[in-house]
């Protein structure tokens, strides 16, 4: 990844920058609890990315938490520094995270998504993502739909 490193999460000492960036990109960003129970998940699969490009030290840059259900991936939640945006650390954050599940037995991934999260979509169609269906009144804070998105990882094996 160039000047970043990816690596994975598994402490809860480490969440702070997790927090941050949960913060600064989210209307209604989860809350502490959600991503301590994510690490405490016996098939979690939580990743971050860092950077010392800046200078000042290595800073986590992104975060992806992921949950290995039987054959399935599922995409819990993604981030990346509002100051890190557009160079492409989401694309290759998702495809190194996609090589790994499959890697573990992972055939396919699911997502949701905010219908009005546009960019995130255009993110997901452009590396494979298919619209799948709808949840209805998804989430709960503002009754809005979710888009089921998946993606096969048998195409790319």
């Amino acid at each position: 990844m160039s000047s970043w490193q990816l690596g994975t999460i598994n402490q809860i000492d480490e969440l702070e920058p997790v927090m941050d960036i949960e913060q600064r990109s989210f209307g209604w960003p989860r809350g502490r609890l959600s991503f301590e129970g994510e690490l405490a998940s016996q098939n979690a699969c939580n990743y971050v990315v860092k950077s010392n490009a800046n200078g000042t030290g290595e800073q986590v840059v992104a975060y992806a938490f992921f949950r290995l259900a039987a054959d399935e991936l599922h995409l819990l939640k993604i981030a990346v520094n509002p100051d890190w945006r557009g160079i492409g650390i989401a694309t290759r954050l998702l495809e190194r995270c996609f090589a790994d599940g499959a890697g573990q037995g992972a055939v396919a991934v699911y997502l949701e998504v905010r219908p009005s999260n546009i960019p995130a979509i255009e993110l997901y169609r452009k590396i494979g993502f298919k619209v799948i269906g709808r949840r209805p009144k998804y989430y709960e804070d503002t009754k809005e739909d979710a888009v089921l998105m998946m993606k096969n990882l048998k195409e790319e094996i």
